[in-house]
């Protein structure tokens, strides 16, 4: 499907709706959903698409953005003063892992379904701050 971000935003929310996702991880697949259709319309080229597959039995929502650009998305170096470059900065820390495929053209992102946080949200014992 061809997606504008708010579209892929609403779409999101209703699949995992459907799927019965809870509301945490959901949110999470929004966010990350969100950043990776931006980064696709403002860094790729040709026709955005979104894909969402639940695998129940690795309790993972996978994610994948598609454009026609071959340059792969990549995390930067940002100022405390700058306006961008924190998309893939937030999807790296709502997510298990995340990465690049089909040369580039392909960003994508996998979320746990369980309402556990990702490995970067938890936090320890001894202390009260999210490692991310």
């Amino acid at each position: 499907m061809d997606v504008h971000v708010a579209q892929a935003r609403r779409t999101t929310a209703r699949v995992l709706k459907q799927w019965s996702l809870p509301d945490a991880p959901a949110e999470d697949a929004r966010l990350v959903v969100s950043e990776l259709v931006s980064n696709a319309i403002i860094h790729g080229s040709g026709d955005v698409r979104l894909r969402l597959r639940l695998r129940h039995d690795d309790h993972e929502l996978r994610i994948r953005v598609t454009d026609d650009s071959t340059a792969p998305a990549r995390r930067r170096r940002t100022s405390a003063a700058g306006l961008g470059g924190r998309g893939l900065h937030l999807v790296a820390c709502l997510s298990l892992r995340w990465g690049v495929a089909d040369g580039g053209r392909t960003t994508y992102a996998v979320i746990p379904t369980l309402t556990e946080a990702p490995p970067c949200r938890r936090t320890t014992q001894s202390s009260t701050k999210s490692t991310c």
